[in-house]
């Protein structure tokens, strides 16, 4: 196995523990711990948004510390840390707690995602990078959280599965412990880490980019959306009368159609243009969300996660792709500024919608709404910037 391989297979099973685990478990096992500590949709919200509250800071710590000697310490810190805090959760029977563990978690996703993606991508003169196997290693981590859901005995109460994937998410840091902890060989800048999940696609030539306002308008969009579904997905499937075990199955589709998304967006893109290929993943995860609260069908509900988790890893990869193609010079500061209009979203999604699905008595309408959200950002990706791009050189191909 080649050097640049091992690094990315390192970092994928890193995002699986930090990302697959440590931010989107709580999909999976969000109606467990409602039930088992009567928490309602409100407080389910605002303990999803403490999350990512605490994701956007870890990410904007990690982004100073992606070239210095404390990055691997700040690596290792977050492994352990996601570890520890996925079982420490069950300790915990106040909102409050809840909210406090949730935004360290977020914290400790957030300093995994940047400082392993860029330690997985940054490899010897004359290897390619692997994005596509790296950021794969996030749909693996949700279905794996989404079975244990499925499969973890009634008589256990909510607490087992969190214990399970504790330990899981342990076993699942140690190659990135060992193989991406040492120093970079050189700096990755500011957002290179981000930057890296959209390497594959090619700058589009021939077709018109994107301005900048717009993408970041349509990322905003995408993160208000796309987290709502994220956040209660499993919880509106489980209310639907029928469909209760089939809920966290959907999760684990979900989570196998968004390991390859990254590779197959990417060559979307490099064929009909990154812009084109933004359009369509943003109407295609639009049409995913809304499937479960259109339809009590269960291949409503089965063919909405497939949809769903297929596209938010591959709109990341695009988005970036995107910025690469107006920002060509100062790339960095434009994936860190388009990360921190996403974070913004995903922190306002949930606590919208957990007070929405609560003053309704369903999630269902909140989820509606988010994906009118993700398709708005299609329709402002749709009309063409006024403003003329020089074209951008072949970065290398």
């Amino acid at each position: 196995m080649g050097a640049a391989t091992r690094r990315a297979l390192a970092g994928a099973l890193a995002l699986a523990a930090a990302m697959g685990i440590g931010r989107f478990a709580y999909t999976a096992l969000l109606p467990g711990v409602q039930h088992g500590l009567g928490f309602d949709d409100a407080v389910g919200g605002a303990i999803a948004s403490a999350n990512l509250v605490g994701y956007l800071a870890g990410v904007l710590w990690a982004r100073r510390l992606a070239g210095s000697a404390r990055r691997g310490a700040a690596l290792r810190l977050g492994l352990a840390a996601t570890a520890v805090l996925t079982a420490a959760v069950t300790a915990v029977g106040s909102e409050a707690g809840w909210a406090a563990v949730r935004f360290g978690s977020g914290v400790a996703s957030g300093l995994v995602f940047v400082l392993a993606s860029a330690a997985a991508l940054e490899v010897a003169p004359g290897h390619l990078p692997r994005p596509g196997v790296l950021y794969g290693g996030v749909g693996v981590g949700i279905a794996l959280a989404a079975v244990v859901a499925a499969l973890a005995p009634p008589a256990g109460g909510w607490r087992v599965p969190w214990w399970v994937l504790g330990g899981a998410a342990a076993a699942l840091a140690v190659p990135g412990w060992r193989d991406l902890s040492g120093p970079l060989a050189h700096d990755s800048g500011s957002g290179g880490a981000v930057a890296g999940s959209g390497g594959a696609v090619a700058a589009g030539r021939g077709r018109a980019p994107v301005g900048f306002g717009r993408l970041a308008t349509a990322y905003f969009l995408e993160g208000l959306g796309y987290i709502v579904s994220g956040t209660f997905a499993v919880a509106a499937v489980r209310r639907t009368p029928g469909l209760e075990a089939l809920a966290p199955w959907t999760w684990a589709l979900a989570g196998l159609a968004a390991a390859p998304s990254a590779l197959l967006w990417a060559s979307l893109g490099r064929r009909i243009g990154v812009r084109s290929a933004l359009v369509t993943a943003h109407l295609v995860q639009a049409a995913g969300m809304a499937l479960p609260s259109l339809s009590s069908a269960a291949w409503a509900a089965l063919a909405g996660a497939a949809l769903f988790g297929g596209t938010f890893i591959g709109i990341t990869t695009l988005t970036v792709a995107a910025a690469r193609e107006v920002r060509p010079r100062a790339l960095g500061r434009a994936v860190g500024t388009l990360t921190a209009i996403y974070g913004v979203g995903q922190i306002v999604g949930p606590l919208a919608a957990g007070a929405v699905a609560q003053h309704l008595g369903d999630p269902r309408p909140a989820v509606l709404a988010a994906a009118a959200a993700v398709a708005l950002g299609a329709v402002v990706l749709v009309v063409p910037s006024r403003s003329r791009v020089a074209p951008v050189p072949d970065q290398g191909r």
